[in-house]
């Protein structure tokens, strides 16, 4: 060991003595976190994905430019033969340069952690993805070191071992993207894909990259690394010795064939594995193992899909990612789910149909796709290069769930991008399969987005015309609790349109001009304990643009609903809410003819909220994972905390503003001094989403219930006959402990302005008061947008200067000093012995 750090102290002094060491370091970090900083602070996000994925091909570079010298230089210099006749082996030697190219590039990389320093400051990252990324690029960079030290080792130019190297870097890398592999399909059918596993780079550094660290994917580094840096050793060992070149082939070839038949093996199977990743979200979760080790009866679970040799190259791993997939699951329910595989090809449904056409009979694969077409189980198309073309190609890839003799529940499509929901599509299923009943929303929305006053109503109807009809903005939200299983009732809530008699939840979206009744209908679900949703909007904006000139008019929404929740301490806030953190929405001018071409004009206003995750409760399960959500006009909500103690109740908030968030009165006619913020710097944080625990208090308590609105028609009189008043009477609500989830504003649920982040907090609010908090952990484990709140011009700065100036100076300051030193010690030599006369 004394020989080996010797070497890499003279290595690490040859690169650390000169300036091309520090050249080499500051060139890498410009080029390296420039790319990254560059569009950081326009779309900030807190993950380091982009950095990484970059990463691979600045290796490529960097790593052949620092071994080049390592023994090229040597060679040149006629110092090889004696660097040999030291009393060391040539393996000392060898890993002598190669851990001081180590510690050069560990140095190096090091050199870029202020960009996780930076993101924790300023988001929340995950750490754990990062760090299992990190030592991916370690392994990476080593790898390519070891390639980069034995080209050099063969050559006697500098240059022509790092051309060597780049080629094989760059090869390595090429082979093991589904671009090449592709390509080198569509001429020569699997050979690309044989490429891809047994050569190929990428695959094995994304799986670090995408925080997991598996077992076979560290061995292949390795295994390779140890390759050659031995096949180095070795050619040293017997470069005089006779006939050295075939020896010397024959140990290359067995190395390579070692390397390569490790790889095949390990390419379609997992030896182990570490997810570092925030939630584990490539690990089956607690509770989808809850779930399935509770089933009582087997669940049949079946994989419909293209074989392999028919898929295109980017897909042929689908089938095992599933299946390992369904195997993890399988052992969680104790074999409770039993899976097998069914392989199907688009091409028997085609010849099945062409035959039917003619009155010839089919064959048995036909008729059983034929068949499964009927079920549901369909081919979809997806794109596939075949030479130098793009095309489309028809596959299977969908899974049925079958339990008991209920109706097979269809997966109907899965390709890669969908594996992160697999384990929540097939378990959500699973489990409302095995309920006894679906359970019951009662969902009360309006069916169109025209919001008429009374007046205008009462207009219509003395006219004789009919109202007019809009869209159904809240269609898609009633659509997705269908496709989730639910029993959906889409009430009104009025005398024709009742709440059903028995629901499990309440979802109220966007209420508008409630009546008294309507009031009442809510206060006896929070009374008596039933868990409900409620979005509310108190405003929302029209803008109209003539002539280069928007006009913003305010609409208001009139809920009516805080005369239910102040009984409570609660209350959704009329003022005018607006947040730096915004985003800017397109208008287009209906003036100019013109405008179709260029997109319309962007109008950047605080009204244009963002809630990003980081002001989101992370601890609490309906946002602990959500991504960014756009709450566009809403509305803080307002505490009374003396209500709220009276009363006992537990509010949590869910969803605040950021801090630079400030209010404006809705009476206030505004001006553009109120859309710049707050004078003196007034700005706040304000909750604008709370989960509400315990027993709410009765707003109606003393006095007589609601009667329906006069110009409606009871039962009674539709028939002709006088009212009867028990036809109004009701049992008065029980009081019971119950939930609320309030959000002050409903447009990011409405249609035109849903977003994945949007469509998760609806779903994980229903889960949670509908069902329990297992499925939204479930739907949980998947890549989060971790998007933050645009900082300030002085924190862009202060960062930009951070990562691309401060770390590159001291380099340099470095570099610089450590020169000046070794000249003044170089200086203070000379003077000391001049005067010593030679012998």
């Amino acid at each position: 060991m004394r020989n080996i750090w010797i070497i890499t102290r003279r290595e690490l002094a040859a690169y650390y003595k000169s300036t091309i060491g520090y050249v080499y370091m500051i060139v890498f970090l410009l080029v390296s976190v420039g790319l990254y900083i560059t569009p950081f602070f326009t779309f900030p996000r807190a993950d380091m994905r982009g950095f990484f994925m970059s990463l691979p091909l600045i290796l490529c570079v960097f790593i052949p430019a620092v071994t080049m010298r390592s023994w090229a230089e040597e060679r040149k210099e006629n110092t090889h033969e004696l660097l040999l006749t030291f009393p060391m082996t040539s393996l000392e030697l060898v890993l002598g340069k190669y851990l001081a190219g180590c510690i050069f590039y560990v140095v190096t990389l090091a050199s870029t952690l202020t960009i996780p320093l930076m993101l924790s400051v300023l988001g929340n990252p995950d750490m754990g993805a990062i760090t299992s990324a990190y030592v991916g690029s370690l392994l990476l960079g080593s790898f390519f070191l070891s390639m980069g030290i034995f080209f050099s080792g063969l050559c006697k130019d500098q240059i022509v071992a790092f051309i060597l190297s780049l080629l094989a870097c760059f090869g390595v890398y090429l082979l093991g993207t589904n671009f090449i592999a592709t390509y080198l399909d569509s001429f020569l059918p699997g050979l690309g894909s044989l490429l891809n596993d047994v050569v190929g780079v990428t695959g094995h550094y994304d799986t670090f990259a995408r925080g997991v660290v598996e077992v076979g994917d560290l061995l292949y580094f390795l295994i390779w690394t140890a390759l050659f840096l031995f096949l180095n050793g070795f050619y040293l060992d017997g470069r005089n010795r006779p006939h050295h070149r075939i020896i010397f082939s024959s140990a290359l070839v067995l190395c390579l064939a070692i390397g390569l038949v490790f790889n095949y093996l390990s390419a379609t199977r997992s030896l182990g594995r570490f997810d570092l990743t925030e939630g584990r979200i490539y690990t089956l979760s607690e509770a989808s193992k809850k779930i399935l080790s509770g089933l009582k009866v087997p669940v049949q679970v079946k994989l419909y899909i293209t074989p392999r040799d028919k898929m295109p190259t980017e897909l042929k791993s689908l089938e095992q990612d599933i299946l390992d997939k369904l195997e993890e699951m399988r052992v969680a329910s104790r074999s409770k789910l039993v899976y097998r595989v069914i392989h199907m090809e688009a091409a028997n449904v085609l010849a099945a149909e062409n035959k039917g056409a003619k009155g010839k009979g089919e064959s048995k694969g036909e008729a059983l796709e034929k068949r499964l077409l009927d079920k549901g189980i369909k081919p979809f198309s997806v794109r596939a290069l075949r030479q130098d073309q793009s095309t489309t190609q028809l596959i299977y890839s969908s899974i049925g769930i079958a339990y008991k003799d209920k109706p097979e529940e269809i997966i109907p499509r899965i390709l890669p991008m969908d594996l992160y929901d697999l384990e929540y599509r097939v378990v959500n299923r699973t489990y409302k399969l095995a309920r006894e009943k679906r359970p019951v929303v009662a969902m009360v929305a309006p069916k169109t987005d025209l919001n008429l006053s009374p007046q205008i109503i009462a207009l219509y109807k003395k006219m004789g015309r009919p109202l007019p009809r809009g869209e159904d903005p809240y269609r898609t939200l009633e659509n997705l609790l269908a496709y989730e299983k639910y029993d959906v009732r889409r009430v009104g809530m009025t005398r024709d349109d009742p709440l059903p008699d028995r629901y499990d939840a309440l979802v109220l979206v966007n209420p508008r001009r409630l009546n008294d009744r309507q009031r009442w209908e809510i206060n006896r679900a929070l009374v008596a304990g039933t868990p409900v949703f409620m979005a509310v909007q108190n405003h929302r904006w029209d803008y109209k643009m003539a002539k280069g000139r928007v006009n913003l008019e305010r609409i208001d929404e009139s809920p009516g609903i805080n005369e239910v929740l102040q009984a409570s301490g609660l209350s959704v806030d009329d003022s005018i809410l607006m947040d730096q953190n915004h985003e800017a929405v397109t208008i287009s001018d209906s003036s100019n003819p013109f405008q179709a071409f260029f997109g319309g004009v962007s109008l950047n206003l605080p009204t244009h909220i963002v809630i990003n995750p980081a002001s989101m409760n992370r601890n609490f399960s309906v946002t602990s994972r959500l991504g960014q959500v756009f709450f566009l006009w809403g509305s803080a909500i307002s505490l009374d905390e003396e209500k709220i103690a009276e009363h006992k109740l537990k509010v949590t908030p869910l969803m605040m503003t950021s801090r630079r968030a400030w209010k404006v009165p809705a009476e206030k006619k505004l001006t553009e001094a109120d859309f710049e913020g707050p004078p003196g710097g007034g700005f706040s944080q304000y909750p604008v989403m709370v989960y509400v625990e315990g027993q709410f208090a009765d707003a109606f308590r003393g006095r007589v219930r609601p009667d329906w609105p006069k110009d409606r028609e009871s039962p009674a009189e539709r028939k002709g006959g006088a009212e009867n008043p028990q036809d109004r009477e009701e049992e008065p609500a029980v009081p019971k402990p119950g939930r609320l989830i309030l959000v002050g504003g409903s447009q990011m649920f409405r249609r035109g302005f849903l977003s994945q982040g949007s469509l998760d907090l609806f779903l994980n609010a229903v889960d949670a008061l509908a069902l329990g908090e297992d499925l939204i952990y479930i739907r949980a484990k998947k890549p989060v947008d971790r998007a933050i709140d645009r900082p300030s011009p002085a924190v862009r700065n202060f960062w930009k200067f951070v990562n691309m100036g401060l770390v590159n100076l001291l380099i340099a300051v470095i570099g610089v000093g450590g020169g000046w030193i070794r000249k003044k010690r170089r200086e203070a030599y000379t003077v000391q012995y001049s005067h010593v006369s030679p012998p």
